[in-house]
């Protein structure tokens, strides 16, 4: 469907007397036979030439040669061919020049691989012999690598998360470039760097990433962050066992015997949010908690965990605990625990309790406020195992008992 509707677009320039042609990473998978998440389209139109014939369009990155077109009710990013002058920041050019040749715009880009173009008819414009790569594996810089890596640090993650993504080798002469200017990465914003972070734990081959970034000394920027990753090697192959990268985080820094505490100073070096902190760190801390009964899993008291954090969260606790101990008699002890301990809850969420916050307020005649969530929490921690009926009448006394505790 995307495909088709950016096809429109390569046609009304092609119409217009004009080049144009897919570019990047959406031949890349096209040619690998990976799904296409973004389609890019480079041209010798000029902006204003592209924003002519397409009324509608959104003015994105003018400076760089790019202009949206909308097509069929999505957006597709059309660039002009260019030549990029000295790079100021170690990330983006100084200056753009438009130029008239597709080659010399392939020039730019960072790995042969995606330094291809096509065109509507399916015509490979392969001057790297990107086609060659891909087909052995091989993720190669265009040109001098060293001169790539300089011009935008973020391409040594680049090239380690392509080749956890794809399970490609990185070239020699790419990898030992790699290696020598790891230092420049210093200048990338933390919030980039941690987006390739993501993508590499999240990736079907972590381990490949992760050894590459410990052998190229990516991370030597980030003294934590290098530990962590350095000790998470044995452990990285586990991570495409877990769902969520809270998940993934949390087996990374537990396998590396990181605590709580610098957990959290992980997730603050990465500046993740709130919600991922919280979450990370209450999973190490609990995956800490557990350790001494990981002989003995069944003695796990998930009858606490459930009232403390309740069953998503032990769900995904557990999840990570059959990562640790994969297809082991320990780990369906644990799921078998874990699910028994659930089933004996005669009220297993705040809402099945048998009276509600409004009611609650109605009935002890107090406004609205914090104190009921205070209230509900705990009449739910005191009927979940059965210490309380789940009745409007037992929950109102017990209700009333508490809000005098509460409130002194």
């Amino acid at each position: 469907m995307a495909k088709k509707l950016a096809e429109e677009i390569l046609k009304k320039l092609e119409a217009s007397g004009y080049e144009a042609y897919f570019v990047g990473g959406c031949v890349r998978d096209w040619l690998l036979n990976r799904p296409v998440h973004d389609i890019d389209i480079c041209t010798n139109a000029h902006p204003g030439d592209v924003m002519r014939l397409f009324p509608a369009h959104v003015p994105t990155g003018l400076k760089h040669g790019t202009v949206s077109v909308k097509s069929g009710g999505m957006l597709f990013e059309v660039t002009t061919y260019r030549t990029e002058g000295k790079y100021e920041d170690y990330r983006r050019p100084s200056e753009v020049s438009f130029v008239s040749e597709l080659r010399l715009d392939l020039m730019r880009r960072d790995f042969t691989m995606n330094a291809m173009a096509m065109d509507l008819r399916g015509k490979l414009e392969d001057p790297f012999a990107g086609l060659d790569d891909l087909k052995q594996g091989w993720i190669r810089a265009v040109g001098v690598p060293a001169e790539r890596f300089r011009e935008d640090a973020l391409r040594i993650l680049r090239a380690a998360r392509f080749a956890a993504q794809l399970q490609f080798q990185i070239e020699p002469d790419t990898l030992r470039a790699m290696e020598e200017t790891a230092s420049l990465l210093i200048h990338i914003a933390i919030e980039r760097v941690r987006e390739e972070l993501h993508k590499i734990i999240d990736s079907p081959a972590p381990a490949v990433g992760v050894a590459l970034l410990c052998q190229t000394a990516a991370l030597k920027s980030w003294p934590l962050l290098d530990r962590l990753f350095s000790a998470g090697i044995p452990h990285a192959p586990r991570l495409p066992r877990l769902a969520e990268l809270t998940q993934k985080w949390s087996l990374l820094l537990y396998g590396s015997g990181f605590g709580a505490e610098e957990a959290r100073q992980v997730c603050q070096v990465l500046k993740l949010s709130k919600r991922e902190k919280e979450t990370i760190c209450a999973f190490v801390e609990c995956l800490t908690e557990l350790r001494p009964h990981w002989d003995q899993p069944r003695e796990i008291d998930w009858r606490s965990l459930l009232l403390q954090r309740g069953w998503a969260f032990c769900q995904k606790l557990d999840g990570i605990l059959q990562a640790c101990w994969h297809n082991s008699a320990a780990a369906s002890d644990v799921t078998r625990s874990l699910r028994e301990t659930y089933e004996q809850m005669q009220v297993k969420s705040i809402q099945e309790l048998a009276i509600s916050g409004r009611e609650l307020s109605v009935l002890l005649d107090k406004k609205p406020g914090q104190w009921i969530q205070h209230i509900l929490q705990h009449l739910w921690q005191q009927t979940a195992f059965h210490r309380l009926p789940n009745t409007p009448e037992a929950l109102l006394e017990e209700a009333r008992k508490e809000v005098v505790r509460y409130e002194h």
